[in-house]
């Protein structure tokens, strides 16, 4: 009697971390699906194409060069996503921005983090790098962008055409 019961719990937990990580792998799938519509949404320019991936009253910050020029500093942007899309401009430029390594995916239950470098372009040419850092949320049963930050970077990209070779 006990070896059957024993058998009986073995089976139930392999089928409940079996399960647990199928719907792990199914949700980093749907994540990084989501994170290529934002990479399409930074493409398209259409301020709607944020809006339905994205909480409104979550929050965008980006770090870059300093605008005044000073040698290693760094300028905070801080907005809320929704003042974010409120001051984007279309333009005609064609934006691509792409993974440029496999992201780091972390879930647990309803929330979960991305991050991972990215690179970005302008009308085909190197713009600059930096790192994407995202935190999602399941609304609805849909994964969302609550907060996105990233960094702005020149120097040390691994796509920039103009950095030193390295082996």
């Amino acid at each position: 009697m006990r070896i059957q019961t024993g058998l009986r719990l073995t089976a139930m937990m392999v089928i409940f971390f079996a399960g647990s990580g199928f719907a792990e792998q199914d949700d980093r799938v749907a994540i990084l699906a989501l994170m290529d519509q934002a990479f399409n949404a930074v493409s398209s320019g259409n301020p709607d194409d944020w809006r339905a991936i994205q909480l409104a009253e979550g929050t965008s910050l980006s770090f870059r060069p300093d605008p005044n020029g000073k040698s290693g500093e760094l300028e905070l942007r801080i907005s809320t996503n929704e003042a974010l899309l409120a001051g984007e401009a279309d333009d005609d430029h064609k934006v691509v921005e792409r993974w440029t390594g496999d992201p780091t995916v972390m879930i647990h239950g309803p929330i979960a983090v991305v991050w991972g470098k990215y690179d970005y372009w302008i009308d085909g040419a190197f713009s600059h790098c930096g790192i994407d850092s995202a935190d999602l949320v399941m609304v609805d049963g849909d994964w969302k962008i609550a907060n996105w930050m990233w960094t702005v970077e020149k120097d040390n990209c691994p796509t920039n055409p103009s950095a030193p070779k390295t082996q």
